[in-house]
């Protein structure tokens, strides 16, 4: 087995770690080559393990001064290799005199998750913090059930609000062309700007960006929601993650408020993801730790209404590579914090 960390890939690792991904049961968007880049102003380190047969793991690290971060990785299929990758890669930036190594795997909680902590526990200084950032959790939806199972479980209020829509002669059909993508981002920018939400990382331009990436690279879709004259009233990004689907951003119109555009986008991209035989629809992110009094309580509570289970990922590991590394970079992050706001 080969390890390998490089800024810069050549066209046949690039195919190469591609196919990797793309034959995995499950690899975060946030994984993908190319992703990362489009959010986050950062450096990216490409690992990947390699043996006679092809690659068998694979993690983008994104460095920031002297912290590296996996987020969602790596992208690995056995517990063994997983725990062999996370030591390749921790023993790797000891060397190169990091601080700080923050890993959120994809795995879920379980048995091999378990197994993999308390593996890496007993060679590594792991700590674990129980708050929004280092604890995530989501709501799902198995796509084997019928759908008229699926259906059941939606809430009542829900419920109600798909039919109005339907009734009221709203349409969700896949974005066709440039001037349906800009109508969405229009709304998209208007919603932000209304609801008073801070989402730079998304302009005009990011959604454009967004949706050519998802096109090229088989990663995706945007769905559109029009009233019955044709006019754009919302719709939502969909990302694919092997075999599921990742509901990854979503927006309604607020001058029209009058119809319910996000409970039929959803409900209609939960029966398409079925008919595409993915696996699981993933609303992607539960707070538990929110009050009621935040806005992301109500963005829980309708994700919640459409039936699904609760899913917990693994703690995020905060491996301190040095003495006290963690707490260094909770300072460099208050500081960062501080700047931020002076400015």
């Amino acid at each position: 087995m080969q390890t390998f960390f490089k800024y810069e890939l050549d066209n046949t690792e690039l195919e190469n770690i591609k196919k990797f991904c793309d034959s995995v049961d499950y690899c975060s968007i946030e994984q993908s080559v190319g992703w990362p880049e489009m959010f986050y102003n950062t450096k990216i380190c490409y690992f990947y393990l390699i043996d006679e047969s092809g690659i068998k793991s694979f993690s983008q690290i994104s460095e920031n001064f002297k912290f590296a971060h996996i987020v969602f990785g790596p992208v690995c299929c056995d517990k063994e290799l997983m725990i062999t990758s996370i030591n390749e890669i921790t023993h790797n930036y000891k060397k190169r005199r990091f601080y700080y190594l923050g890993i959120q795997m994809y795995y879920k909680s379980g048995y091999d998750t378990d197994y993999i902590e308390y593996t890496l526990n007993k060679r590594h200084n792991i700590k674990y913090i129980f708050d929004t950032k280092n604890t995530k959790s989501s709501i799902e939806i198995n796509l084997e059930d019928s759908i008229d199972e699926i259906y059941s479980r939606i809430r009542k209020g829900h419920k109600s609000d798909i039919k109005r829509a339907i009734k009221m002669g709203v349409t969700v059909d896949i974005v066709k062309n440039i001037t349906e993508l800009h109508s969405f981002s229009e709304v998209y920018s208007r919603m932000c700007r209304v609801r008073n939400i801070d989402d730079g990382d998304l302009s005009k331009q990011k959604i454009d960006e967004v949706y050519k990436y998802l096109i090229e690279n088989h990663k995706g879709q945007i769905l559109i929601v029009k009233d019955n004259s044709g006019e754009v009233l919302g719709g939502i990004i969909l990302v694919f993650q092997g075999i599921s689907v990742r509901f990854f951003r979503g927006t309604s119109d607020p001058d029209r408020r009058d119809i319910p555009v996000l409970h039929l986008a959803l409900f209609e991209s939960i029966k398409k993801a079925k008919t595409d035989n993915f696996k699981y629809f993933d609303f992607w992110g539960y707070n538990h730790f929110v009050n009621e009094n935040d806005q992301v309580f109500h963005i829980n509570h309708f994700k919640k209404g459409f039936g699904g289970y609760y899913t917990f990922f693994a703690k995020k590991m905060n491996i301190n590579l040095v003495p006290f590394g963690t707490n260094i970079f909770s300072f460099y992050l208050l500081i960062r914090k501080v700047i931020k706001r002076i400015i």
